[in-house]
This record gives structure tokens, sequence and C-alpha cells, in this order.
């Protein structure tokens, strides 16, 4: 897919412009529920965009002041209405389906941002965690609601949060279910930014246009690189990064890099010199 290009799915619409590609949820009245709909909705954009390399940039966002309130609703009376629908091997399957396009999006190419507005509920903060960075506004919730209906959480949230946040705060969010605001979720690094919510859109796509101008081999290398991490040891890691860094040392992009560096000429890659441009500074709020 390539090009400048909107398409509208079931309750979701993808638009590609410049290497970036925006995936808004649009089921604004019901707060964006991951319904089947919606999750069929990530596999088609993942079908869309994963095998093209000119999109450099995913940002996920929901339209209406929501960016997913978690499992629909409606969904879950119907299948307390059919019990071969709540079974273990039917419940498994269901989850089962979720974790391999979860997994594709984990794995992207393209550098993720999450611009989280309202709700990131139960499996809406578990698709949160799946970006590489998390913008918010201060209007945002993030709550891990699954035991207040007697389920275990999913959706990559055992892995991800404490891989993110740290055991304790995993251990914290994930059993007692509660609600924090974007703030707290800045202090356990779930956040990265925070910007009121009528420039949330535009900064996410300020970052994104400004990560279009970074290295797309090497971010891609970090991503892969990071998610290694969480199964090897620190001498495997070691040896992963040598290979990934003998690809490239040995591309044109980084000895054409490296020459402006050495002649002291302008930076091949400075689209950002300081973070704090993008808005990713501390948050000293207690």
């Amino acid at each position: 897919m390539t090009g400048d290009q909107t398409e509208g799915f079931e309750v979701a619409t993808l638009h590609v412009e410049a290497g970036i590609a925006e995936f808004v949820h649009d089921q604004p009245r019901a707060r964006n529920p991951l319904g089947q709909p919606l999750r069929r909705d990530y596999v088609r954009m993942l079908d869309r965009i994963e095998g093209d390399t000119e999109v450099r940039v995913l940002i996920l966002r929901g339209s209406g002041g929501s960016f997913s309130a978690g499992g629909d609703v409606r969904e879950m009376t119907a299948r307390l209405e059919q019990p071969e629908q709540h079974s273990e091997a039917s419940t498994r399957q269901r989850i089962e389906r979720d974790n391999a396009w979860l997994r594709r999006l984990l794995e992207l190419r393209a550098v993720v941002i999450a611009a989280v507005d309202g709700a990131a509920f139960g499996g809406g903060f578990g698709l949160a965690l799946h970006a590489d960075l998390v913008i918010a506004t201060p209007e945002a919730r993030f709550c891990m609601s699954f035991a207040r209906v007697g389920a275990v959480p999913d959706f990559g949230a055992h892995h991800l949060l404490q891989r993110v946040a740290g055991l304790g705060a995993a251990r914290d969010l994930l059993i007692t279910g509660r609600s924090i605001d974007a703030h707290e979720a800045r202090r356990m690094h779930i956040v990265h930014a925070i910007h009121p919510a009528d420039k949330l859109a535009e900064r996410a796509r300020e970052a994104a246009r400004r990560l279009c101008d970074g290295p797309a081999e090497v971010f891609a290398a970090t991503k892969r690189l990071l998610a290694q991490s969480a199964h090897a040891d620190y001498r495997e890691m070691g040896a992963l990064e040598a290979v990934a860094q003998g690809i490239a040392m040995s591309a044109d992009y980084h000895q054409d890099a490296a020459r402006r560096f050495t002649a002291k000429q302008a930076l091949a890659y400075d689209w950002d010199r300081d973070a704090s441009e993008l808005g990713f500074q501390p948050d000293n709020r207690t």
C-alpha cells in the first residue's frame, strides 16, 4: 500500500500518507470496544501495511474521546446466552487468534505510536502496550479491568506490562484492577508524553514525521533486538547485537552518516537533537 490512501474497514479507518499510517478506531458512541469487528480490522490493517517498507510509522488512536474501553458488552452478553461460545476450548481458540495478530503488531517493522485519549481499559490497555511509544491526554485512563469481571488479563498484559513498568507495578495494576491517570502512567513509564486532547492527533503526526527522518533500518533492528532480549541472556544479546551492527555498519546509509559525522558536516540523521521537542520530558508531578 503506497501513496496517499484512505480505506474504511468495518469499524476503523486506515489512512496512509508520506510514510505514516494512521489507524483510527471509529465506534465513538460505544467508546471503541474491542469486539470482533475491530479485531478483524486489525488483521486487515496489518495485511495492508506489514510488507510495505514505505510505511515508517503507524499511529493507533480512537475517535470520540476514547482509545478503547475494552471488551464489547453486547458480545459478552451473546456469549453468556450460548454456552458453547464461552467453553474452555472456544475461549482458548479466540485468545490464540488474538495472539496471532497482536504478535504481528508487536513485531511490526514500523515504529508504532499509540495516541490515547479517554479510556484504555482491559484489552484497550493491552493494545496500547504493544506500541513503541505512547502519548496520552490528561483525560486518559488506564485500567487492567479483567479481574473485575472474573477474567484473567490477556492481550499480552502479563508479558508486556512487567517489561514496561516493572514486576511491582504489574502486580499492582493486574491484581487490583485499579484505574490510573496519564500522569501516574507516565511515572510508571507506560506513557511517554502528555498533550491536550485537541492537540493529541497532531502531536502524534508530528512525532511520526520526525521519526520518518530517522534511520528506518536501525529502528527496525532495535525493535527486533528489544523483543529478543526478553528470551536471551547477556551473552546471547551481545551476539545478536554483533550481527545487527555488522549489517548496519556495512550498509551505505551508515557509511554516509559516518562520513558526514567525521567531516563535521550536518548529520545525516538529526531528527531529534532533544527529545523534549517531541514532548518526551520527565514527569515530575507527585
